[in-house]
């Protein structure tokens, strides 16, 4: 395992997982270790990207972007060096406009097992 990436490289590279291939965040996994997960997320196209996690905690640190986030019933505009808390069980996700992207590492609790169905996304539920 390697222990040190560089967070400008993960996010240039975005070797997209193929877990997350056909979903509105593109993920790339960079850190797995007993009780937590970290990986990238980037959004390049508007549209529906809410989700839920029922199974994770998770904490985000804004990458790039300037876009509003939802959590819950709370909608913020977040920037680069923002953080964000979502507790499992809660809608949460980038509103983009028409042009704008979005990057954020993300750290889940516990582990997140990819072979798993760890997203319900808002747009299969509508």
């Amino acid at each position: 395992m390697m222990h040190f990436k560089n967070l400008n490289e993960v996010v240039e590279s975005l070797k997209t997982d193929d877990s997350t291939k056909n979903d509105p965040i593109k993920r790339v996994f960079v850190f797995d270790g007993t009780h937590l997960t970290a990986n990238v997320g980037v959004v390049r196209d508007s549209g529906n990207a809410l989700h839920t996690q029922n199974h994770h905690d998770e904490i985000l640190v804004i990458i790039e972007g300037n876009v509003d986030f939802k959590v819950g019933d709370e909608i913020k505009q977040v920037s680069q060096g923002d953080l964000v808390f979502i507790p499992q069980h809660t809608l949460h996700g980038p509103i983009l406009k028409e042009g704008q992207s979005f990057a954020a590492l993300s750290v889940f609790a516990p582990y997140f097992d990819r072979s798993k169905n760890n997203i319900v996304w808002d747009r299969d539920s509508a």
